[in-house]
């Protein structure tokens, strides 16, 4: 078995042995092309995607070509080997003739991938009875286990040896890049760990395994190393001295992966239904080429391009809605596709002038009522269970678009069925941003050994799904971390920390802002509170409301995205006071002060939308209190458009506040806890409030319902749970106005 090569060593040997991909002499392509299809999972009920690459002249040739999937890490997308440069290593290795021309398939795993499910709904079984079926009748390539291989970064590393151990009859080499191995991630039939002690037929695999020396996924890696030489099975293991778990190691090293596939394929012998150039070998040079090994640096990820589906046409988009205090947040896309084939439904109304833009598309519908424009408001807010179709330009924050299938329409425009292609377009998603509100994130206390037990994954895949996919994700962590924590180098102001090796959740949740006014983020010094500061800056994360001066507490964010410029503000009304920034400590902007006004009135010159979030005072209630009512709806007449509490450890209720500027401001009096370990029903349930912002304007909110689950992870609530949960807020505390 070949433990700890160096990569280098593997670079050899991989380029004296790789094939020669000759598909034909009169090719004259330079690179491959990228192509993003999808699928319908009637396993997942849901339509899944992939990416794949098709090597330079696949349309001129007949040949069946060899593949290997690729599956991406944990909340990121099928482009994320795009990111880390897979197509430029596979055109420059295929241009060279040191690898052989090949299909790579990358699937998006979407929400079932992020889940520990491994019954019949699984996404071994998307994989295995839907993916591969559809690419294998889609493309042309070999269907023979000796021409298919198998890996992934991450999370996508586990699936692949999950697959892949499982089904040895499938592939001939399984690849794991910082393969995230957990012994209580799966059941031993499942678990990777266990199979690689257990599981028959895995010597037939070539087995490859790599990770940088700083990468916090090693210990799992460190153990799929020990079981496998328990087992005596040939596999390679590559410790590499410098990498983290990130991009950047990634994309170091993405050369190296491609050879190890390709070497894996160009070693079997090949079926008869593949072209035998394909396998035809370089002579060995004499003189190895020096400049092969040549270090680059590997761009930083926030740098490599991401795949963009090109949308050049604006669309015509209407959308399924209700009021904003419905009951009602979810439809099965079943009961869509019927409405839209003109089935009766008694709570669907329509007006009169979206139904006759509906039938110049030939769309007609068969609601239980027709009324006039100025009706539909106030018909669906006084009967919460009626929903409409309304046109995208119709829209306003009143409003709230129904999701399908728990996805938002303007989410999935591609494939959504009513968003048409017309010459009277109303939409243009080049000009939309989504940036998401979540509350309270404090990973201390009980969370720490429910964290330790089950991993920092599976604390963040509950959500990350979600998260990832919008524009900018929000929340307000309000204690620092520590590599120390519980312990302490200085004595703590206050009872909270968080552990160092806990900051991944933030960055596998894909948190893009983090607020500072939390009460409790110097608990552990002003140290630990700067050294956190710092860490968010690596990470990527900005910051609002705290800073190591009062002036960085109180400097707005500005983000300029698709057209728009938002601006977010963030700071503390209640202390303590060792919380709160000042000439001689780091912490959170205070609130009180003329600065604040000031500032807010300089940005409505600036910027389109402004939104503030406060840390003002906790309460075990559900409505807000007079004075929390008084001072958000002062920040809303000072300019904001959008208020929420970031304060409040149970969701709290929405109010519509018409501002002294003739405007309207929603404010959100508070939004629960997302990472806490508050066992109690009202504490561990939380709304995460999605804006839509579209040229400018704020023109609807989604409103994502959500539960923490063992103190420590939060999720998506279930339909019931959902129900349940609108009912009471909406109903038993009819806080919207």
């Amino acid at each position: 078995m070949n433990r700890y090569l160096s990569s280098v060593a593997v670079a050899v040997m991989c380029l004296l042995l790789l094939p020669v991909g000759i598909v034909s002499s009169q090719c004259e392509e330079a690179v491959g092309r990228i192509e993003r299809q999808s699928y319908r999972s009637v396993i997942a009920t849901t339509t899944m995607h992939y990416t794949v690459y098709l090597p330079p002249c696949y349309d001129d040739s007949d040949t069946q070509y060899p593949t290997v999937y690729l599956m991406h890490g944990s909340a990121q997308y099928d482009d994320h080997w795009l990111q880390v440069g897979l197509d430029d290593a596979l055109d420059s290795g295929i241009a060279t003739g040191e690898i052989p021309p090949m299909i790579v398939v990358l699937p998006y795993g979407e929400w079932i991938a992020n889940e520990n499910r491994f019954d019949q709904l699984s996404f071994e079984r998307v994989f295995i009875e839907e993916l591969m079926p559809t690419v294998e009748s889609a493309y042309r390539v070999s269907t023979g286990r000796e021409t298919r291989a198998i890996g992934g970064i991450s999370r996508g590393g586990f699936w692949a040896f999950e697959i892949a151990f499982r089904h040895p009859e499938l592939f001939t080499a399984v690849g794991g890049h910082s393969a995230f191995f957990d012994p209580n991630h799966a059941p031993e039939d499942y678990n990777p760990l266990d199979l690689a002690l257990t599981a028959p037929d895995i010597d037939t695999l070539t087995i490859y395994l790599d990770r940088g020396a700083q990468d916090y996924a090693r210990p799992g890696l460190d153990m799929m190393d020990e079981n496998l030489r328990e087992r005596g099975v040939d596999y390679t293991y590559i410790v590499n001295a410098e990498g983290e778990h990130d991009n950047r190691y990634w994309s170091a090293h993405v050369e190296d992966y491609v050879a190890f596939y390709a070497e894996a394929l160009a070693t079997q012998q090949p079926p008869a239904d593949v072209d035998p150039s394909l396998f035809a070998f370089n002579p060995p040079r004499s003189t190895p080429d020096t400049s092969l090994f040549e270090f680059t640096p590997p761009k930083p990820a926030e740098e490599a391009a991401p795949l963009t589906v090109e949308v050049d046409d604006r669309y015509q988009v209407f959308l399924p809605v209700v009021a904003f205090n419905s009951t009602r947040a979810n439809i099965d896309s079943g009961f869509f596709r019927d409405i839209m084939a003109g089935a009766e439904d008694r709570n669907f109304v329509l007006d009169i002038e979206t139904r006759d833009l509906l039938a110049a598309n030939g769309i007609n519908l068969n609601p239980a009522r027709t009324i006039e424009r100025s009706e539909i408001y106030g018909t669906l807010w006084n009967n919460r269970n009626t929903f409409t179709i309304l046109p995208f330009d119709a829209l306003s924050t009143r409003y709230r678009v129904l999701n399908i299938d728990n996805v938002h329409p303007l989410m999935d425009i591609e494939n959504y069925q009513l968003a048409l292609r017309t010459e009277s377009p109303n939409y243009d998603p080049s000009l939309l941003t989504t940036l998401t509100l979540s509350g309270v994130t404090a990973i201390t206390r009980d969370s720490i050994p429910v964290i330790d037990d089950y991993g920092v994954q599976w604390a963040s895949n509950g959500i990350a799904t979600f998260t990832s996919q919008v524009d900018f994700f929000h929340t307000s962590n309000e204690v620092s971390f520590t590599d120390k924590c519980p312990q302490f180098d200085e004595q703590p102001l206050g009872a909270f920390c968080s552990k160092a090796s806990h900051f991944p959740i933030l960055e596998m949740a894909s948190v893009d802002i983090v607020e500072l006014s939390g009460n409790h983020n110097n608990d552990y010094g002003y140290s630990v509170y700067v050294d956190t500061l710092g860490r968010y800056e690596e990470a990527g994360m900005r910051t609002i409301g705290g800073g190591e001066t009062p002036e960085d507490a109180q400097q707005p964010l500005i983000l300029e995205h698709n057209g728009s410029r938002i601006a977010m503000l963030a700071c503390n009304d209640v202390g303590p006071y060792y919380a709160i920034a000042s000439d001689d400590r780091p912490g959170a902007a205070d609130c009180k002060g003329a600065w604040l006004e000031q500032t807010l009135t300089d940005l409505r010159q600036q910027v389109d939308v402004i939104v503030v979030t406060v840390q003002h005072t906790e309460f075990e209630e559900y409505l807000p209190r007079q004075e929390i009512q008084f001072d958000f709806r002062q920040i809303a007449d000072w300019g904001a458009d959008v208020v929420a509490g970031t304060h409040a450890h149970k969701p709290q209720s929405f109010e519509f506040y018409n501002t002294s500027r003739s405007t309207t401001t929603l404010i959100h009096y508070g939004l629960g806890n997302l990472f806490f370990d508050q066992p109690f029903w009202g504490n561990s349930r939380f709304w995460m409030d999605t804006l839509f912002v579209y040229d400018g304007d704020v023109v609807t909110v989604d409103l994502f319902t959500g539960i923490i689950d063992e103190q420590a992870r939060p999720r998506r609530m279930d339909a019931e749970e959902q129900k349940n949960f609108l009912e009471f807020m909406f109903l038993v505390n009819p806080g919207v106005q």
